[in-house]
């Protein structure tokens, strides 16, 4: 009874604290004002946000390798992120006078989200079957992205009174720390000696991060453009891009919950399906930037890409990890792909399309769709040729 206990508390705290496992969302709101409060270029401010996802790989890289030598936990990793989302949300009160301010708050969010993503993901490989790992992994997502509505809409609204608003969100990170320091399992990493069976790292784990990282690019370059998609048709449009934002979250909570019973039977075509969804809401977006429902219903759909692409692709590594090596599978899956991702978005997306049509979010937009739909496709004959293969 005791275990039943701990094993439902586990799966509650890593439901709860996965509502911040998505910093940026409350951040994006407030780029283009970043950009006019401090004189700066749209490029250089996303660049500087999400470094957060750069130096989020360096920390979760580090950790992993201590986890790994036994020299500490992915219990105590977990803590030591959601203390740092708590100091970022202090640094952000004190320290937010010059431009320089905005590089030390990504570095602070990403020492917390390094620490804490990837192995809240480690502790779901540990401790669950298959088919709950299928479900965890549907349901984590339909959090993280209620977690992105409640952060989307506070992010927007406090962009208004400040451009540091939506760090203050992250001092909830304080309390899940308490949380977490009664509810996860400590244990170490299990040494071969130890009876357990190390497995190699499987190519179809390499397979799944490429994938989530092409996505990762053109799903992050929809709400990090959005403030400025808006800005030349609304006169309060942080406050619009948030709202926005939040839909986009809505509608990948939405997803998530249906995304177990729909994967289960199209299995890797629901990457496909991911795609044509993120096309058809990024190419509707490019349309609609002066309505705002419009707008709404183009996020909802984005939104709604992510949740069945990203959770498939994290159940997908699960199948080829064990307690030996979760701590570097999950690491690849939940932070080298999506981070580098995030982190070359703007980098790739905004300067192309700057570089072919300068300025025009209607042109990025519809690059982005362009470029979903070509990875969808390369989805759909890579999994066919699979099945090809093993047919034969």
């Amino acid at each position: 009874m005791e275990n039943n206990r701990s094993h439902a508390s586990l799966k509650r705290t890593l439901l709860l604290i996965s509502v911040i496992n998505m910093p940026t969302l409350a951040l994006s709101p407030a780029t283009q004002q970043i950009s006019e409060h401090f004189s700066r270029p749209l490029a250089s401010v996303q660049t500087a946000i999400s470094t957060i996802n750069f130096v989020q790989i360096g920390v979760a890289l580090l950790l992993m390798i201590l986890i790994n030598r036994g020299l500490t936990t992915k219990k105590r990793a977990v803590i030591i992120g959601q203390c740092f989302y708590g100091l970022t949300a202090l640094f952000a009160v004190l320290c937010h006078k010059s431009y320089s301010s905005v590089w030390c708050l990504s570095v602070l969010t990403g020492c917390a989200s390094g620490a804490f993503v990837t192995n809240s993901f480690g502790l779901m490989f540990d401790n669950f079957g298959d088919e709950e790992r299928r479900g965890m992994a549907g349901y984590q997502t339909s959090f993280i992205n209620l977690g992105g509505i409640l952060m989307s809409l506070a992010g927007g609204l406090l962009a208004g009174y400040m451009w540091y608003g939506g760090y203050l969100v992250f001092s909830v990170g304080i309390l899940f720390a308490i949380l977490c320091a009664f509810t996860l399992p400590s244990y170490k990493t299990p040494a071969p000696k130890d009876g357990v069976k190390h497995t190699g790292i499987k190519g179809k784990v390499f397979y799944y991060a490429a994938l989530t990282m092409l996505f990762m690019i053109i799903y992050s370059s929809c709400g990090a453009n959005i403030s400025t998609h808006l800005s030349g048709h609304f006169e309060n449009y942080s406050k619009y891009a948030g709202i926005c934002s939040s839909v986009q979250m809505a509608g990948g909570a939405v997803m998530g919950f249906v995304f177990p019973k729909l994967s289960a039977k199209l299995r890797d075509n629901i990457m496909a399906l991911a795609c044509l969804l993120l096309f058809v809401g990024m190419l509707l977006l490019s349309f609609c930037a002066s309505s705002l429902p419009l707008a709404m219903l183009s996020m909802f759909v984005c939104g709604g890409s992510m949740s069945l692409f990203m959770p498939f692709a994290t159940y997908g590594v699960s199948r080829y990890s064990d307690p030996g090596n979760s701590s570097i599978t999950s690491f690849i899956i939940s932070s080298i792909a999506p981070s580098a991702g995030g982190f070359l978005s703007p980098l790739i997306v905004t300067n192309i399309t700057n570089a072919i049509r300068s300025g025009s979010t209607v042109f990025r937009y519809r690059f982005t769709a362009i470029s979903a739909l070509v990875i969808g496709a390369a989805v759909l004959l890579i999994t066919l040729l699979e099945k090809r293969g093993k047919n034969a």
